[in-house]
C-alpha cells in the first residue's frame, strides 16, 4: 500500500492531536462521570477527558491497524515480531523499568499513592508494574503498547481472516473479545475490534477520502454526541469511541489545508517520545501543584499542565537527538533514522488516566 503525501500528512497531523489529547486526558485530578460536578469548569473537563478525548484511542488503533496490514506486514511474521520487539518492546521496557525504583521510592519515602502498589512486596504485582502482564504496567499510558503488543501477536490470524472472510471475521473478533474469551490477553477489548477494522479498510481498499464532503458534519456531530455524554452523565462510551475515527478523520481533509496543517504535521516526529514520557512529567506537575501551588487556581494548572509538559517534552527531545544521536534513536524505536519519528503504528497511546485498579470490564465503561 502506498499512500500520497495528502493522505501522510493527514495521519502525521492527527497522530500528533490524538497524543496531545492523550496528555490532556490524563492530566489530574482523574474524575469519573458520577463524581462529575455541576459547575462549567467540571462540564469543560468532563466534555474533554470523559467524552472528547475518549476517541484517542480508538483513532490511533485504526491508523495501527490500517497501516500494519496495509503494508502487509501480517504475511511476514518473523519480519513483523523482529521489526515490532526493535520499535514497541524496546521503547516500551525502556520507559517503563526505570520507573519502578522510582515509583518504590516514593511510596517508601515520600508516601506518594499510585495505582500499582509496590510495598509491601508482592510478586505479581511486581510483574504487572513491570510487565504488564495481566494490568497496567507502572508507567500506565503503556498498557496500549502492552495491548498493540498482544494484537501484533494476533495480526497473521487477522490478516488470513481479512483477506479470506472479512465480514464474518469482524464478527468472530467482536464476540472473542466483546465477550472477553480472550481473557486477559488484550485489556481493552474494544482496541482488537478496531484494529481489525483499520485492517479492513487497508485490505479492502476503502475509499479514505469518502467522507471529505462531509468533514465539517461529521465533527459536528462528533462534539453533540460528546456533548450529550456529558449532558446526561453517560458513563459507558463504548459507542462513542467505535464511531469516532470515521466522525474525526474527514475532519483532518480541512485540517490539512489549513494553516496549522503543516505545523501540527511537522509536530508528528515528538509524538511517540511525548507519548512514552509524559505521565511521570505530569505526575511532578502535579506534584508540585499540589505542594506549592496554592496560589494557582485548578483550572488554570489544568489548562497548561498539557501545554507545558508538551513543550518540556519536545524541548528534550531536541536536546536528547542533540546530545545521543545514536542511542536516542534507538530508546524510542526509531533505529538509526537519527531525525525520524517513530512509526505511526508504532506510537499509539492510552485512555483514562491517574485512577485506581479497575477490573477490565470497567474499563470499557
Amino acid at each position: 500500500m502506498t499512500l500520497d503525501r495528502g493522505l501522510r500528512d493527514r495521519i502525521a497531523l492527527l497522530r500528533f492531536v490524538m497524543i496531545f489529547g492523550v496528555i490532556m486526558l490524563h492530566t489530574p485530578q482523574y474524575v469519573p462521570m458520577a463524581a462529575v460536578g455541576d459547575g462549567w469548569f467540571d462540564a469543560t473537563k468532563a466534555f474533554f477527558q470523559l467524552a472528547v478525548f475518549r476517541a484517542t484511542v480508538p483513532v490511533l488503533t485504526v491508523i495501527s491497524g490500517f497501516l500494519l496490514f496495509g503494508a502487509s506486514l501480517d504475511r511476514a511474521p518473523a519480519r513483523l515480531f523482529n521489526k515490532k520487539a526493535r520499535t514497541i518492546l524496546l521503547p516500551f521496557l525502556c520507559f517503563n523499568l526505570p520507573l519502578l525504583p522510582l515509583a518504590l521510592g516514593a511510596q517508601l519515602f515520600a508516601g506518594t499513592e499510585m495505582s500499582v502498589q509496590l510495598w509491601p512486596f508482592e510478586p505479581m504485582a511486581w510483574l504487572n508494574a513491570a510487565f504488564g502482564l495481566t494490568a497496567s504496567p507502572i508507567n500506565y499510558p503503556l498498557n496500549f503498547l502492552r495491548d498493540l503488543m498482544a494484537l501484533i501477536l494476533l495480526a497473521p490470524l487477522f490478516g488470513w481472516l481479512l483477506r479470506n472472510y472479512a465480514w464474518p471475521g469482524l464478527v468472530l473478533v467482536s464476540v472473542v473479545f466483546f465477550k472477553n474469551y480472550d481473557g486477559v490477553l488484550v485489556l481493552r477489548d474494544l482496541m482488537a475490534v478496531l484494529f481489525y477494522v483499520g485492517g479492513m479498510v487497508a485490505v479492502r481498499g476503502w475509499n479514505l477520502r469518502l467522507l471529505d464532503r462531509h468533514a465539517l458534519l461529521c465533527f459536528l456531530l462528533f462534539l453533540l454526541v460528546c456533548a450529550a455524554i456529558v449532558y446526561f452523565r453517560i458513563a459507558n462510551t463504548t459507542y462513542l469511541r467505535l464511531v469516532a475515527p470515521f466522525l474525526i478523520w474527514p475532519a483532518t481533509a480541512w485540517l490539512a489545508t489549513s494553516r496549522l496543517g503543516p505545523w501540527l504535521a511537522g509536530m508528528s516526529r515528538y509524538s511517540f517520545f511525548m507519548f512514552l514520557a509524559h505521565a511521570p512529567v505530569l505526575l511532578l506537575t502535579w506534584i508540585l501543584y499540589s505542594r506549592y501551588g496554592s496560589a494557582l487556581p485548578y483550572p488554570l494548572y489544568w489548562i497548561m499542565a498539557p501545554v507545558l509538559v508538551t513543550m518540556l517534552l519536545v524541548a528534550v527531545y531536541r536536546v536528547a537527538e542533540t546530545l545521543m544521536p545514536r542511542l536516542f534513536p534507538l530508546l524510542i524505536g526509531a533505529g538509526n533514522r537519527a531525525r525520524a519519528a517513530a512509526p505511526v503504528a508504532d506510537a499509539m497511546p492510552v485512555e483514562g488516566g491517574p485512577q485506581p485498579n479497575v477490573t477490565k470490564s470497567e474499563k470499557l465503561a
